[in-house]
Formats: structure tokens, C-alpha cells, sequence
């Protein structure tokens, strides 16, 4: 069975604003910043380089996600939507709930 909330009734990137809004399935909304989504990415990769900021707090990004923007998007299925970033970085698959998790904090 699946869960309303998260499942999106309507979805827009904006990319002139580089935010992503979602109106959910059972009437709640989110909006977010996509250079936040870029910090939280789900891919390997990205999940790697902040375990390693974790250890060392002084280590230099290897990016400033406020200066990669995101060109396009693509839903894929109906359960997650993938952005393309102007570095190349294409791999993060942002799936619904995990989306609504963020906009809970």
C-alpha cells in the first residue's frame, strides 16, 4: 500500500529559481532550494564525501553547491525525480519519500 504523503499530486522545477516545489497527495507542500537538494544528495558518491567531512571538519569541498545549478530534470517512474547539474553530476535519484523526510526537518 502506499503512503499519500508521498506521493506528489503536483511537482515544478523552477529553474530560473533553482527551487523545487511539490504540492503532495494529501494537501501538504513543499518547497526547496536545489543547491539544499545538492548538499543532501542520495548518490553514493555524495554520500561518501559528506561521511568524510563528518571526520574531518576541516576538509575542503570538492564543489560549492551554491555555484552548480541544475540544467534539467526527469521523473523517473512515478517514484523519484533525478536533476542534471551544471558540473556534470547526474546520479543523485531523489525518490518521494525521501523528498517529503527532508521537508520534515
Amino acid at each position: 500500500m502506499e503512503n499519500a504523503a508521498a506521493i506528489p499530486k503536483d511537482l515544478s522545477v523552477r529553474l530560473s529559481e533553482q527551487r523545487l516545489r511539490i504540492e503532495w497527495r494529501d494537501g501538504g507542500k513543499s518547497e526547496y532550494a536545489l543547491a539544499y537538494l545538492r548538499r543532501m544528495c542520495p548518490c553514493a558518491a555524495c554520500r561518501t564525501e559528506r561521511d568524510r567531512q563528518s571526520d574531518n571538519p576541516l576538509k575542503v569541498l570538492s564543489f560549492n553547491p551554491s555555484e552548480v545549478r541544475v540544467t534539467s530534470a526527469n521523473l523517473v517512474g512515478n517514484y523519484a525525480i533525478q536533476f542534471h547539474w551544471s558540473d556534470g553530476h547526474k546520479s543523485g535519484i531523489f525518490d518521494f519519500a525521501f523528498l517529503r523526510s527532508l521537508a520534515a526537518h
